[in-house]
């Protein structure tokens, strides 16, 4: 018995010891690390790449060869698929999607549909489901090709300025959730290319930035919204981590600014339903801490904090108003998951009185806001 075990063991090792049958050397891929989608003549789509050179990514002095450390290729076909393979037989290497943390598609493309943009990316092995998925009023293929300021890829400061929280931040697998998901429609970053001053070199420039959302009716573009917005949606949606808000002390109370900082914030929508109808209220509570004053008020009087505790729920409901109204009245699409709400809470009545006609409630659907500012600190300065 002891033999045969032996020989087991040694019939057995070498299969594990086989090392990787399918291995590809790094000097064999071209590593994309940004991926652009736009719409060209005849309904084409044209894939733009940004692929990386090693050798320009060297740090430090003595490394690399100088010039630009990506290269942009690009070529066109009537799917993803086509577009990419039209790519890879002009290359010397295989094209390696594993490392692209960034999907940005243009806005042509956007308002004709991109459901199977998200099902190339989610279906084929190599593209990661959880990169960066971004819309932009431009071209794609423009903004990618970018010069970055802080990093040596331009995809690198894209994916650092998301990371960041200054807005929404939408992964390829949220925006496909979102897609298949009943009463939520889909929404995500808005990039542009916005000024910025660079005073070492003593001239203006562009720099990259989210500003605003792209929203979306079923897999279509249906418009944008702007910086403020974005902030009332982030508080819908649980996101708002931190941010700063200023106030404005009436004239009468001898004017000024204060600027407090979000500590932590609390959304919850509370579906109604109640003589057949539904309604939904708004319950949002926003911890902050005084970080700037510049006002007459007595931080360390408690009629003053309580007056400032009420401008900064105004100025929140306000926000959140804004968001909601935006999108009931002009896009009529329910980015703000209230069709999820409803069914999480009254699953039978949504699926016997709404699922069929949300499209029409949404935008008539009553929503109360209820805001709630609560001040921690104010600082050590009377």
């Amino acid at each position: 018995m002891k033999v045969i075990k032996l020989l087991l063991i040694w019939g057995i090792t070498p299969i594990f010891l086989s090392g990787c049958w399918n291995r590809v050397e790094i000097n064999d891929i071209a590593i994309v690390t940004a991926i652009g989608l736009d719409l060209v003549k005849e309904d084409q789509i044209r894939l733009t790449l940004q692929v990386a050179v090693p050798s320009k990514l060297v740090t430090g002095g003595t490394g690399g060869t100088g010039g630009k450390s990506t290269l942009m290729i690009s070529e066109t076909g009537a799917t993803v698929s086509e577009a990419y393979r039209n790519i890879q037989g002009k290359l010397p290497r295989k094209i390696f999607f594993s490392q692209s943390r960034i999907l940005l598609v243009g806005e042509d493309l956007a308002k004709k549909g991109v459901f199977h943009i998200v099902d190339f990316h989610t279906r084929y092995s190599e593209p990661r489901i959880n990169s960066f998925i971004m819309f932009t009023k431009g071209e794609a293929s423009k903004i990618i090709s970018s010069m970055p300021h802080f990093e040596n890829i331009s995809a690198e400061e894209t994916r650092e300025l998301a990371k960041m929280g200054v807005g929404i931040k939408v992964y390829v697998r949220d925006f496909m959730n979102m897609l298949l998901t009943e009463g939520l429609e889909p929404f995500a970053s808005q990039f542009t290319l916005e000024p910025l001053e660079v005073y070492t070199k003593n001239k203006s420039g562009k720099t990259q930035a989210l500003n605003g959302i792209a929203v979306f009716k079923g897999d279509k573009l249906a418009g944008w919204m702007e910086e403020d917005e974005t902030r009332g949606l982030l508080w819908l949606r649980n996101e708002m981590k931190e941010g700063v808000i200023s106030i404005k002390i009436p004239h009468d109370q001898d004017g000024g600014n204060i600027s407090m900082e979000i500590v932590r914030a609390e959304t919850k929508i509370v579906p109604i339903l109640k003589g057949g109808k539904i309604k939904l209220d708004v319950n949002v509570v926003t911890e902050l801490n005084v970080i700037e004053n510049d006002s007459k008020l007595n931080l360390f009087e408690t009629k003053a904090i309580e007056e400032i505790q009420k401008y900064a729920e105004e100025k929140i409901r306000k926000k959140v108003e804004l968001v909601i109204d935006k999108a009931q009245k002009e896009f009529g699409s329910d980015i703000l998951g209230f069709g999820q709400a409803i069914y999480k809470k009254y699953p039978k009545g949504w699926n016997t009185d709404y699922k069929e006609n949300w499209e029409k409630e949404f935008p008539q659907t009553k929503v109360t806001i209820h805001s709630k500012a609560l001040i921690r600190r104010i600082g050590l300065v009377k």
